[in-house]
C-alpha cells in the first residue's frame, strides 16, 4: 500500500468515525431535549392554570439547568475525544474504558446490550489516551452489529483486564455467536466487511489495530471463544514514542 492510499484510508477513517459520532451524539441528546420539551410543556400548563409561582420557576431553572450542563458535557466529551493525543499520559484503563463506554451507551440501550465492565481501578498505563478509547469504540460497536445482526437473545458484552510487571491486556468478549474461520484470518484487513455496503467500509478494525501496533506498539488479536468473540489488547505499560505512521 501507498503513501496516498495510506493517506486516503485515514480520511476515510476518521469520516467514518465522525459519522458514528454524530449518531451517537444525537443518541445522548434526544432523551434530554425529550425532558427539555416536556418542562416546557408542564410550565405552560401551570402558567394557564395560574399555578405558577416562585417555587415552581425555582425548580423548573434547576431541572433545566441540569439537563443542558449534561448536554455541554457531552459535546465536551466528543469534541476532546476528536483532539490528537501525541504526548504520553499517565491514566487508568478503568476511566478508559468507561470514557469509550459513554459514546456507546444509548446505541447498547436501545438494542438492550447488557455492558460488564470489570477492572481494577489501580491498573494504570502512560500510553495515549485517545487512541485507546477510538480502539475500544470500534471494536464495541462491532460486537454490537454482530450482536444486533445476529438477533442474539440477553445480548452482552464484559470487558475486564489484567496486568503483570510489564504488560497489560485488556479483553472485550461478547455473545455474538463468533466469527467463522475466514473472518477471523481477514478481519483485519483493509476493506474488508461482512457488513452490507450501506453499513460498513471494512476499515474501522483495520485502523484499530494499526493505532496499537505501529503507535501503541501493542497487539491487537481476536479469537472464538465461549458464546462469541473474545478481542484482546495487549499493551506495554510504557509505550515507546508517538509514531503514528499508518
Amino acid at each position: 500500500m501507498n503513501k496516498q492510499e495510506q493517506e486516503l484510508m485515514k480520511q476515510q477513517a476518521k469520516m467514518a468515525v465522525m459519522g458514528e459520532m454524530i449518531g451517537n451524539i444525537a443518541h445522548q441528546w434526544r432523551q434530554p431535549l425529550n425532558a427539555l420539551s416536556a418542562l416546557n410543556i408542564g410550565l405552560n400548563i401551570k402558567y394557564k392554570m395560574g399555578r405558577l409561582n416562585d417555587e415552581e420557576m425555582k425548580k423548573f431553572k434547576e431541572k433545566s439547568n441540569e439537563i443542558i450542563q449534561n448536554m455541554s458535557v457531552t459535546i465536551d466529551d466528543f469534541k476532546n475525544f476528536f483532539q490528537p493525543n501525541k504526548i504520553k499520559s499517565t491514566f487508568t484503563i478503568k476511566k478508559a474504558v468507561e470514557h469509550s463506554a459513554k459514546f456507546i451507551y444509548d446505541s447498547y440501550r436501545q438494542h438492550k446490550i447488557a455492558l460488564f465492565i470489570d477492572i481494577d481501578k489501580q491498573i494504570t498505563i502512560n500510553s495515549y489516551k485517545n487512541e485507546l478509547i477510538q480502539v475500544l469504540l470500534n471494536i464495541l460497536n462491532n460486537s454490537k452489529d454482530a450482536i444486533v445482526e445476529h438477533k442474539i437473545e440477553k445480548p452482552y458484552v464484559k470487558i475486564f483486564a489484567q496486568e503483570d510487571n510489564h504488560e497489560i491486556n485488556i479483553y472485550i468478549q461478547d455473545n455474538a455467536g463468533g466469527a467463522t474461520t475466514e473472518v477471523l484470518t481477514r478481519m483485519y484487513e483493509p476493506y474488508f466487511t461482512t457488513k452490507f455496503k450501506s453499513h460498513g467500509t471494512g476499515i474501522g478494525l483495520y485502523m484499530s489495530k494499526m493505532i496499537v501496533e505501529k503507535s501503541m506498539k501493542g497487539v491487537l488479536i481476536s479469537e472464538n471463544k465461549g458464546d462469541g468473540l473474545l478481542s484482546t489488547i495487549k499493551l506495554k505499560k510504557d509505550s515507546k514514542e508517538w509514531s503514528y505512521n499508518i
